[in-house]
């Protein structure tokens, strides 16, 4: 999931509506101050604005027109039509369109250096924001137009942290998209490299996720960037570079970082771990290098554990890994599934066998033939919280109802001793003095009709 903001969507959405060539310029008379509007010179509508009542509608639109004519040269980069509009008819330089955009944030969106610095010099406003929060900084970084972030943060004083309506700011962006040389215009500029969106996540965040090495680097040698910082859903920097295989971004962090070690099995909200998401996605390398910090192997709080992600989507060299660092192929899921249940239902010979193979030197013969022949899913599977947060230690603990192997061998000569048919009348009208049979029995008959 990737995690561009909203207000840079809507802001793309709405300059790339205006193309350039659906406004056609205006015929215009001997001087610019004569622009032709609807037939009738705009020197025209001013003279008659003060004739009549009815006439102050017409002027109304005549500025909205004008209005319109001066943001699309901002967003064309036609700087003479700029300078005409402000110098003879003293357009307002700061006026808005429906979406309160002003002209300067159009150019800078769109990357026109001179029309930006003119209308500066206009008296522009440089932190000027349209509805979503966007600024003319925040257009300038999202596009990567590098000179107008200089020109606005050196000599206009953008305020360099100046939110949207989700809390994203220039440098949010910027890092997002790779943008070295803007992220290092804000950081001189002593942008927040901490700062959070709404949802929490941060300009660290949106570069590991994204891949772009050279932006972390530039983070975290500031000495500022907070890399224990998590989402709101408690999604951290490494996890988001673990889920998205990005194995350089991890290798700085590992020897940068001093608290690798605290973040190393940090969870999500819903209990994946960083090695869960690359035992699921198929990492073996960075599984390898996770494993080096004992993250936990057992039970999440998801209801999976690592070794059932890894078989689930058929990842052997990942299985063998988790075995060896003491993964249990016997813990049930939220389902009641054991990763030799996974293995099984899914015909995953290779991985069955590393499994089988694992659990040899625990269970005796019964209980591995019984492993291999029970049905893959419990219909009274009860996954238990309580169970989750305070796990037993017993490594090769097995279902949780049937406490061990020996109960399962237990249990397995007890089914073998179920006789097969029901109990038969004697008679008519006589039932068998034989004991009722088990529930156990009565469940096997169960579609054996009654005489």
């Amino acid at each position: 999931m990737q995690l561009t903001t909203a207000a840079m969507n809507d802001d793309s959405k709405f300059l790339s509506a205006i193309p350039e060539a659906d406004h056609h310029e205006e015929e215009e008379d001997s001087e610019f101050d004569g622009i032709i509007i609807n037939g009738t010179s705009s020197k025209t509508n001013q003279l008659n604005s003060h004739s009549s009542p009815k006439n102050s509608l017409l002027a109304d639109q005549t500025d909205r027109t004008l209005n319109q004519k001066f943001h699309v040269a901002a967003l064309s980069g036609n700087l003479s039509v700029l300078q005409e509009l402000i110098t003879k008819l003293h357009i307002p330089v700061d006026c808005r369109d429906r979406e309160n955009s002003t002209a300067l944030l159009l150019s800078c969106a769109r990357g026109h250096y001179l029309c930006a610095e003119y209308l500066l010099k206009n008296g522009a406003d440089s932190n000027a924001r349209r509805i979503t929060g966007a600024s003319p900084l925040y257009f300038a970084a999202s596009f990567n137009h590098t000179r107008i972030v200089e020109l606005l943060l050196k000599q206009y004083k953008a305020i360099v942290d100046l939110p949207t309506f989700d809390g994203s700011t220039s440098l949010h962006v910027s890092c997002e998209r790779g943008f070295t040389d803007i992220v290092q215009l804000l950081i001189d500029a002593q942008a927040n490299v901490n700062a959070r969106m709404n949802d929490g996540s941060t300009a660290i965040m949106l570069a590991c996720q994204n891949g772009h090495l050279s932006v972390v680097q530039m983070l975290i040698s500031t000495g500022r960037c907070d890399t224990l910082i998590r989402r709101l859903d408690s999604v951290s920097p490494l996890f988001l570079t673990v889920q998205h295989g990005h194995e350089m971004i991890f290798d700085y962090i590992l020897d940068k970082v001093d608290t690798f070690k605290d973040i190393a099995d940090l969870a999500r909200e819903d209990g994946a771990t960083p090695l869960f998401k690359a035992s699921q996605k198929g990492f073996d390398s960075l599984v390898n290098k996770l494993l080096k910090y004992k993250p936990n192997v057992g039970l999440l709080r998801n209801g999976e554990t690592c070794l059932h992600a890894a078989t689930m989507f058929n990842h052997a060299g990942i299985v063998r890994s988790l075995i060896d660092n003491g993964a249990n192929p016997l813990l049930n899921n939220w389902e009641g599934m054991t990763a030799v249940d996974l293995a099984k239902e899914a015909q995953l010979a290779d991985i069955l066998d590393i499994l089988m193979n694992a659990l040899t030197s625990k269970l005796t013969e019964h209980g591995l033939q019984y492993l291999m022949h029970k049905s893959t899913r419990r219909s009274d599977a009860d996954f238990n919280l309580e169970f989750v947060e305070h796990t037993d230690h017993d490594e090769w603990k097995l279902y949780k109802s049937l406490k061990s192997a020996v109960e399962l061998e237990r249990l397995e000569e007890e089914i073998e001793h179920i006789p097969i048919l029901p109990n038969l009348p004697t008679g008519k009208g006589k039932k068998s003095t034989r004991p009722a049979p088990s529930h156990k029995a009565q469940h096997v008959n169960a579609t054996t009709p009654s005489s």
